[in-house]
């Protein structure tokens, strides 16, 4: 009997190793060096205001979803309701330094076991290809500038192997674990987080949050696109999810909820297509980005 606990004992202990490593080729992760200190400092109200919206453009058009000239319908509206109540205190911005300018983008904090996990696009946090971004940090319930909650910054940030090596937008989401601010961690500090969808339908109604800061938008509110499943973009694996949308560049990496639950993020368009805004369908690869964040 005690020959037979100790095989199976072996056992799941070569399926974990095999499971860890089968994550860890999915996933690319990264400690945070920096000072937290320093990097909470370096982001300054001017800088916050200075800060260049990442926007994302491919080029041509997506494939399948039939006629590009077809309209796909959505409603665009800024969020009213107090940012600094559930669930609207969950997303918040993001900001970044690559190659010396700063950068700002859309995030949402997640319910985990750490209570630390902020899900964003990949290129939020990762040049895809090249490195990983520094002064890395999150706000929620950002509004006009004030910052309810504080500043949270990364203690680990992580993308999927896909991003990170070739830029591919079937693939382009991100994480980060944050510090705690005044020893308490994110999701305590807002009072909980979303929670996160795998695999699932992809035909939905979605609420695609996020804070454009390109053209028409000042980056200061936060806005929600209300859209059903427009088309698939088949020019990626898995095929992006397209809906409705005007948000610009700065929205990049706002969760688009269903129910309570993120199902993907902004992450890209097409110049061919007006008010058509692109998010990664979140399979196994999402999934293990997931578990590793949960678990850093």
């Amino acid at each position: 009997m005690r020959r037979g606990a100790v095989l199976l004992a072996a056992f799941l202990l070569v399926l974990g190793l095999l499971a860890g490593a089968a994550q860890a080729r999915s996933v690319v992760a990264e400690r945070v060096a920096q000072d937290q200190k320093t990097v909470t400092a370096h982001w300054t109200p001017e800088r916050m205001r200075a800060a260049v919206p990442v926007e994302r453009a491919k080029p041509g058009g997506a494939g399948g979803g039939g006629p590009k000239s077809d309209p796909y319908p959505f409603t665009s509206y800024e969020v009213l309701t107090p940012y600094t109540e559930l669930p609207t205190a969950t997303h918040g911005k993001v900001y970044f330094t690559s190659d010396g300018v700063d950068y700002v983008c859309s995030g949402t904090a997640l319910t985990s076991a750490n209570e630390s996990v902020v899900w964003t696009a990949g290129h939020c946090v990762h040049e895809g290809p090249g490195d990983f971004h520094v002064n890395w940090v999150f706000v929620p319930a950002y509004r006009d500038g004030e910052r309810p909650f504080g500043t949270f910054s990364a203690s680990t940030l992580l993308t999927t192997d896909r991003w990170a090596a070739a830029g591919d937008f079937g693939h382009d989401l991100g994480a980060a674990t944050v510090h705690p601010v005044a020893s308490i961690s994110l999701t305590d500090t807002i009072g909980g987080g979303r929670g996160v969808a795998f695999n699932y339908n992809r035909q939905q109604q979605y609420l695609a949050h996020g804070y454009p800061a390109a053209k028409k938008f000042s980056g200061q509110r936060l806005r929600v696109c209300d859209a059903p499943w427009g088309l698939d973009d088949t020019s990626t694996s898995p095929p992006s999810i397209g809906i409705g949308c005007d948000m610009t560049g700065g929205s990049s990496g706002g969760g688009w909820v269903v129910g309570n639950d993120v199902y993907s993020v902004n992450s890209y368009g097409y110049r061919s297509l007006r008010n058509v805004m692109f998010g990664p369908f979140q399979g196994s690869v999402a999934q293990d980005l997931y578990a590793t964040a949960a678990a850093s």
